[in-house]
């Protein structure tokens, strides 16, 4: 297992971001969380507010806890989760930055329609299947206080990125926890309708939303080249075998593949979105670093390792493959002499039985 000093992680994390990994302690006051959250610097995205527009009262205390919650899931939901990630893992820099699926985008992309469960889903039915899949764990129920804060911190990091403009916290509408977990996407929702009233579109354009697609290669996607990728681009923060990196048992570079990562259920588990993330993210702090064939080629050997089951598998891959997966999910197909999910490991291992 690939080993790094302690003084070394602490230099990459201080490099990349310390809320990449982690979360302030439950105590730390406003200045010393807004030290750990970085702003953003490309000018042409829209630009989630900093910490001095932190609402006061009790709302503020509200996007607090949902911003420690969502860089620091497993100490916080350690009921919900299941493997080793953090919410930050998949959308960096504490869910603000542009291309990474950030929270401010995300938020004013709710309630839609989703194909994944073939009904519409509001905000707080996105982030319980984040839970389910991409963090192997169990759902909060509808209404959980987890749910609520998470949905606080995304909604105020939304303020202000329809416009391009300053605001004032204290001006900030403050909806009721039922309006709150239903996302933005609605003409009666506060600054949505400010938007709407000024001519805004009813599908807001937001520059930097989810992960951008990466173009198909004149290649087709390649296993063995991607291992060599993943040798020399990022082995040295994941691990030889894809098992992160640790420091007192918490991992601080999330595993990729094995037990301990999203499971079969998740979006990630699509070469096509692992290629996306990876273009536009990876390595970190070096986005667009890899070419698109690089990019293509590492998602699929990242997507072909075994990882934990997909929670809709009712006990057959062949059927769960057919319902669930599409043509960039290798769920369900012969790899290197094994149908992938036939031998897949748990789902929520730490749930108490």
């Amino acid at each position: 297992m690939l080993k790094l000093t302690y003084s070394s992680l602490l230099v990459g994390l201080a490099l990349a971001g310390a809320s990449s990994v982690f979360a302030a302690p439950a105590d730390t006051d406003k200045l010393a969380v807004q030290d750990q959250l970085p702003s953003q610097t490309a000018t042409e995205y829209p630009r989630p507010p900093g910490w001095d527009k932190l609402p006061q009262g009790e709302f503020g205390e509200k996007v607090l806890r949902g911003y420690k919650n969502f860089v620091n899931t497993q100490t916080l939901s350690p009921q919900y989760v299941g493997n080793g990630l953090n919410c930050v893992n998949c959308h960096t820099d504490a869910g603000r930055k542009e291309n990474s699926a950030p929270l401010w985008a995300a938020y004013m992309s709710y309630p839609v329609f989703r194909a994944k469960n073939n009904r519409i889903n509001s905000f707080e039915e996105r982030l319980q299947g984040c839970f389910q899949f991409s963090m192997n764990g169990s759902p909060p129920d509808y209404g959980s206080e987890a749910l609520i804060d998470l949905s606080a911190y995304a909604y105020w990091l939304a303020q202000g990125t329809l416009t391009g403009k300053d605001f004032d916290p204290k001006d900030m509408e403050v909806p009721s926890d039922e309006d709150l977990l239903k996302g933005g996407l609605r003409e009666d929702f506060p600054f949505m309708k400010a938007y709407l009233d000024k001519g805004g579109s009813k599908e807001p354009a937001l520059p930097g939303r989810a992960y951008p697609e990466t173009p198909t290669t004149a290649l087709a996607p390649d296993i063995a080249r991607g291992k060599v990728v993943f040798e020399q681009e990022c082995s040295l923060c994941h691990g030889a075998n894809g098992e992160g990196q640790q420091v007192n048992n918490r991992y601080v570079f999330p595993p990729l593949w094995g037990p301990d990562t999203y499971n079969w259920g998740a979006g990630m588990q699509r070469v096509n979105t692992a290629a996306a993330f990876i273009k536009h993210n990876m390595p970190l702090g070096q986005p667009n670093k890899l070419t698109d064939q690089q990019a293509w080629d590492v998602a699929m050997y990242l997507d072909t390792r075994d990882r934990p089951q997909d929670p809709r598998n009712k006990g057959n891959v062949a059927e769960t493959r057919k319902e669930f997966h599409g043509k960039t999910s290798y769920y369900g197909t012969e790899v290197d002499g094994k149908i992938l999910g036939s031998e897949s490991f748990p789902n929520h291992p730490n749930k108490p039985k």
